[in-house]
């Protein structure tokens, strides 16, 4: 799936230089994790897009390329930066080496920043928590990785969605 996703020079430096500007800082497996949340949403069509491109340039998802005021929004990796070598490296392993992915269904995340002055992001509310990985808190937010457990088990995922948006977890009959 990744080879045909990444498909022109223009998708890998672009995803490079969303994982440099989001994650710079971070562990190679903080990396990898921000690659895979990028190409979980790619895997996934939806409203934040249908193609590598689409997702990351999707207004207002990652503050570093598209908000105006993210003090990121203009800066450019430069060689030898040692942290640029090590994004390269990370979206190279995630498109094309076969990196496991650490966060397994995770499409979405912020920085524990945000917890830290008392903002968590909204949409957390009815987001499944998956993984931190340094300073980043990963969640899924379109449930697919509990619709493909829930169908493997034989349960009705529709169904326990509802239940869970409706807080009644717990109450149903397949529970």
């Amino acid at each position: 799936m990744a080879l045909r996703t990444a498909t022109k020079l223009e998708d890998f430096r672009d995803l490079a230089l969303l994982v440099w500007r989001e994650s710079r800082g971070e562990s190679f497996d903080g990396q990898l994790a921000v690659a895979h949340s990028v190409m979980n949403r790619v895997a996934r069509p939806s409203w934040w897009g249908s193609d590598l491109r689409a997702v990351i340039w999707k207004k207002w998802q990652y503050s570093s390329l598209t908000d105006p005021n993210d003090p990121q929004l203009h800066l450019q990796p430069k060689l030898p930066d040692p942290s640029w070598l090590s994004a390269l490296g990370a979206v190279h392993d995630v498109l094309y080496g076969g990196a496991d992915n650490p966060i397994p269904g995770a499409d979405s995340y912020y920085d524990i920043s945000m917890d830290k002055a008392g903002k968590p992001p909204n949409w957390i509310a009815s987001a499944r928590f998956v993984k931190q990985v340094g300073r980043l808190k990963f969640y899924d937010v379109d449930h697919d990785h509990e619709a493909a457990a829930l169908v493997a088990a034989g349960r009705d995922f529709d169904q326990e969605l509802r239940e869970f948006l409706s807080g009644s977890v717990g109450t149903g009959p397949n529970t």
